[in-house]
Order: C-alpha cells, then sequence, then structure tokens
C-alpha cells in the first residue's frame, strides 16, 4: 500500500505558524522586516521565517520542503500595487530556469508533500504582509512559475491526512485565495496612501502610523472606487468615521467643512477641538501631484456630503 509522503518538519512549520500569529495580533496584519528577521523560538533552538536576499526559503535544521516564499517591493522605481488579480491563484516564478536548482527543488517538494508554507508578499520596501497557510497547487514548466493558493487559518492539515472531500477543499481554497488577494489590495492601498501623505492625518497632522487609516474618496463599493492614491485620504480614525458618515466634508479647493448638525452642537473638548475646530481649514496635501486627491472625486463626494448635510 502506498503513503503519503509525511513532512519531517511538521512540528517547527506549526512552531512558525504560531509565532506569525502572535507577531500579527502584536503588531497588526503588516509587519516590518525587522521584527521578521528575529525569526522564532522551537524546543530552545532559533528558526529564521525568511532570508532577505532569497525569494524561497528554509532555514537551518529543517531538512525537507520549504518553509516560506517572499517577494518584496524595489527601494527605487514605480510602486505597483495593481497587479493582483482579484480571481485565481498567485503565481510565483521559480528562480533560474532549472528545477534541480537548491531553492527551486525544495518549493516543489513542497507542492509533492502537499505541505503548507508562508507567503510573505512585499507591502512596501521593508514591509510585508504574511499569508499562511498556502500551498503550492500547480507547477507551470513553460512559464517557470508555480500557482500559490491560500486557505483558511484553520485549514491546517499534516500532509497524509486524509481529507473527506478534496472538490470541497479545492473550492474552499480558492475562495480563500481571492479574499486573501482583496485583503492586499486593501494593505496595499493603506501604505501607500499613509506613506504619500507622510504618515500624518490629512486634518489634524497626528503622526502615528498605527492610528491612520486609508480612506477612499470615492466609496469602494462604487465601481469607480479605484484604489489608487489619488483617491485617498489619510485620516485618523476621528476623522475617518466622520467622513465616511457625511458629518465632515472636503471641498474639491481642499478646505474643510463641519456639518452643520455639529457646529450647532455644545459637547467636550473632542467635539469642539477635534471636529468642530477645523471648520474652514484645509486639509495637507501630499507633496507628489500625482497622489493628492483627484478634484473630481472630491467634488462628487463633496457633494454627496452637502446634500447630506
Amino acid at each position: 500500500m502506498n503513503h503519503a509522503p509525511v513532512d519531517p518538519d511538521w512540528p517547527i512549520r506549526l512552531a512558525a505558524f504560531g509565532a506569525l500569529r502572535t507577531l500579527t495580533r502584536e503588531l497588526g496584519p503588516v509587519l516590518p522586516w525587522r521584527a521578521i528577521e528575529r525569526g522564532f523560538v522551537f524546543n530552545d533552538a532559533a528558526f529564521l521565517f525568511a532570508n532577505q536576499t532569497k525569494g524561497i526559503f528554509r532555514p537551518a535544521g529543517m531538512g525537507g520542503a520549504a518553509l516560506s516564499i517572499k517577494t518584496t517591493v524595489p527601494r527605487t522605481g514605480p510602486r505597483k500595487y495593481d497587479d493582483i488579480a482579484v480571481d485565481g491563484a498567485f503565481s510565483y516564478a521559480l528562480q533560474r530556469r532549472d528545477v534541480g536548482y537548491h531553492d527551486n527543488h525544495i518549493l516543489l517538494r513542497a507542492m509533492e508533500l502537499g505541505t503548507p508554507l508562508v507567503y510573505l508578499f512585499g507591502i512596501e520596501p521593508g514591509y510585508y504582509r504574511p499569508i499562511w497557510p498556502v500551498y503550492v497547487a500547480a507547477h507551470d514548466a513553460g512559464q517557470h512559475s508555480v500557482s500559490i493558493v491560500a486557505a483558511d487559518a484553520d485549514e491546517i492539515y499534516e500532509p497524509g491526512t486524509h481529507v473527506a472531500d478534496g472538490v470541497m477543499r479545492d473550492i474552499v481554497r480558492r475562495y480563500s485565495t481571492v479574499q486573501a488577494k482583496k485583503r492586499l489590495h486593501q494593505d496595499l492601498f493603506r501604505h501607500l496612501v499613509i506613506g504619500a501623505y507622510e504618515e500624518r492625518c490629512s486634518v489634524c497632522r497626528l503622526p502615528r502610523r498605527e492610528l491612520l487609516q486609508a480612506a477612499h474618496i470615492t466609496p469602494d463599493a462604487d465601481a469607480r472606487g479605484h484604489p489608487v492614491v489619488s483617491n485617498g485620504l489619510a485620516l485618523c480614525g476621528l476623522h475617518h468615521s466622520a467622513y465616511d458618515a457625511d458629518l465632515l466634508g472636503i471641498r474639491p479647493d481642499y478646505v474643510i467643512e463641519i456639518a452643520s448638525t455639529l457646529l450647532d452642537a455644545r459637547d467636550g473638548p473632542t467635539l469642539e477641538h477635534g471636529l468642530k475646530g477645523f471648520a474652514g481649514k484645509r486639509i495637507t496635501l501630499p507633496k507628489r501631484l500625482a497622489d493628492r486627491p483627484t478634484p473630481s472625486r472630491l467634488e462628487s463626494r463633496y457633494e454627496s456630503f452637502r446634500k447630506s448635510a
């Protein structure tokens, strides 16, 4: 009887997933490289998640398949974030063109074993969105690439484990992959928008990145609500909520207006200084002209605010 091969590094792999879960709970879904490079500990031994110079990685102490794959964003050149197709699998290029090359071999070994990996997806230089578990679904020899699919965090099965309904498993993985790509779009949009505004709220200048959000001018649900920087505003939580609720408006000339319902109200310092105090002031704009809010988008959104107010 033939038995499915077993991943010899399974306990280490599970420890890596657990360590990433802890890191993302502490730091958020996007991790700086300085946090990733610390690695993790298993049985008092130190392991690395990834190597800064390698895309396909298996740490010392593991002897089977790769543990992680990584894509990076260059520190120079145009920043791209709209090339993640919403449907289908991720396509990951093999190193060189030789399937026997060590790095390619340990990645294809993951496909043979059916063992899960970590995908460190570059969001900005030095920042990565870890996605796990991901699986190598197929190898395209002609394109020198593999197809990568994501799975739900609860779907981590040791290779060789019997799956009752393989067809349903594949459907669920395709769905999980689509959801993972949508989250990547959101993460990329946030990082690029906040970076364009130099990590400050465009209304109040709050300089804390972890408290900032990327607000869509044309709403995300709108067919025209593309995740481009010129359709975004860096806002703190308070001003993002007020903007989405049409309690704070921004005119096409970048001047802030506050809804009359708030202007007529009398309350504590948050209302007086956090909202009413910005009426008539201009938002802070990105230095790059291409990153600044599109006036036509602002005008359309301001009309919605005006009618609501």
